[in-house]
């Protein structure tokens, strides 16, 4: 286990000069008009998040993007969180992004007092960053204290290549062999001699019956995401996604509310200016709408909103 705490400004302490009223680091996610966020404590420490949240969709706190978590594929993840809220056990989360890979979603309902709220998970193929959210979505007020996050495995910090893979040495630059070397052997022939080379999977290399290497070429890579959010009066978004490695993609919007939302595609060169890329859809309650990009943009989200407090369903699925 990594036992440095992988999450930075995790206990709120640090400040940047251009911004003395939040904590480094962090940026506010969701809300509405009515939603207040404090840094409530002292510079000493210790310090802590304070949400007032008296209605509207979720509200909570973000890592920033260039504080991202370093990670890389198939890593054992432990994510520790302290909590409390007023009234007790209103409806809270703890969102772990992956990149534009995945995310998972876990729910949680602190009590009157900090109570410590530990998960573990994997990371997927495809990933090399990691970012936290943890926020409230009842109504009520939630004092975040501390986030920490630690790599459970492997124990040692692997040298990560710019895609976020194992880092293996090209094998001309392991060496050669300076020595011939001398062996008498008899005469080979293909019919009883042979090399038998094997791959990563413990299965043989297969050749023709002329020598040739048999090479089968890998199909296309499935990437999804999937989550669960709150509309309301208030256009909100969900996290963007960068689809400049993927050939296709789209969303699908299931409204399983009482009352109809409106949903729109957005894209973005930067993933902080935003323009439409479509018209509004109208949904209804109980009805399922794919919603597909007509131009191409680095980063792309939805936004949505409803007259009232509502809950969608959204999948973000592609193909490398």
């Amino acid at each position: 286990m990594t036992k440095i705490n992988q999450v930075y400004n995790s206990h709120f302490l640090l400040e940047y000069e251009s911004n003395v009223d939040f904590p480094d680091g962090w940026a506010q996610t969701g809300g509405d008009t009515a939603t207040k966020w404090e840094w409530v404590g002292t510079s000493e420490g210790p310090r802590a998040i304070k949400i007032i949240h008296p209605s509207g969709a979720r509200a909570g706190i973000t890592l920033e993007n260039d504080v991202l978590i370093p990670a890389g594929e198939g890593q054992r993840w432990k994510i520790q969180v302290v909590l409390q809220t007023e009234p007790a056990e209103v409806p809270c989360y703890i969102r772990i992004y992956l990149g534009a890979v995945s995310q998972y979603l876990f729910s949680v309902r602190p009590g009157l007092e900090p109570e410590v709220f530990t998960r573990i998970f994997a990371t997927p193929p495809g990933v090399t960053g990691i970012r936290i959210e943890v926020g409230i979505l009842g109504n009520g007020i939630i004092l975040i204290h501390e986030i920490q996050g630690w790599r459970l495995y492997p124990q040692r910090e692997l040298r990560l290549d710019e895609k976020g893979q194992l880092y293996v040495r090209h094998i001309d630059s392991i060496g050669k062999i300076q020595t011939p070397i001398k062996a008498d052997l008899r005469d080979l022939t293909p019919s009883r001699d042979g090399l038998k080379i094997f791959g990563s999977n413990g299965n043989p290399v297969t050749s023709t019956p002329d020598g040739l290497v048999q090479i089968m070429m890998s199909g296309r890579k499935y990437v999804q995401s999937s989550e669960t959010v709150i509309a309301s009066d208030v256009y909100a978004a969900i996290m963007p996604k960068d689809v400049s490695e993927v050939s296709v993609y789209s969303y699908a919007v299931h409204n399983i509310g009482t009352v109809g939302v409106s949903v729109q595609l957005q894209i973005s060169p930067d993933g902080a200016i935003w323009t439409e890329d479509d018209l509004e859809h109208e949904i209804l309650p109980g009805a399922l709408k794919v919603v597909t990009p007509n131009h191409f943009l680095r980063y792309v989200r939805l936004i949505y909103r409803s007259q009232i407090s509502n809950p969608l369903q959204v999948w973000f699925q592609a193909q490398r």
